[in-house]
């Protein structure tokens, strides 16, 4: 197996020396976000953020922005998930960051999800990838926040787990 390996490229022996969620494909990924984010297990959560984010704001930190971001949220019945967008290069060198939104039906109400992915900048090589996949912010809102005047408090907020209420 290690000859195969070898033979077929160094990316196979990154993801066993470099284990990370990066490697699991989108509807993984979400999967896990949406049934950590159901059985409040933060810790998990917190680790799907890039380690440039954890070590800029704290895992600590980020933690805590999780449930004060899941209070009221409730159990989660059903979900919906897609990629809604990005902004990237055209095969040049940087940072490329995928939009996700996950609809979270909730026997509390609706709320939305919606994740900043970056999918790794590679400007400096292979040296600033693995600090920068991952999720980069979330904001988890109410249906009653889902327009634009409701989300005005996030804009200039820079904090990887935004929510109403919040206050910087």
């Amino acid at each position: 197996m290690l000859i195969a390996t070898i033979l077929s490229g160094c990316k196979p022996l990154e993801k066993i020396f470099y284990p990370t969620k990066r490697s699991y494909n989108f509807n993984q990924v979400v999967d896990r976000i949406v049934d950590d984010l159901d059985n409040r297990n933060n810790r998990d959560l917190a680790s799907y953020f890039t380690i440039k984010v954890r070590k800029q704001y704290g895992t600590k930190n980020i933690i805590q922005e999780l449930q004060n971001a899941e209070n009221g949220l409730g159990k989660i019945q059903k979900y919906h998930a897609e990629e809604t967008g990005g902004s990237g290069h055209r095969g040049g060198l940087g940072e490329t960051v995928r939009a996700w939104e996950i609809i979270l039906d909730t026997n509390q109400g609706r709320y939305y999800v919606n994740i900043n992915w970056c999918e790794g900048d590679n400007s400096e090589g292979n040296r600033l990838m693995r600090e920068t996949e991952g999720i980069k912010n979330m904001k988890i809102y109410s249906e009653e926040y889902n327009n634009s005047e409701g989300l005005d408090q996030f804009i200039n907020v820079d904090f990887p787990v935004l929510y109403p209420g919040i206050k910087r």
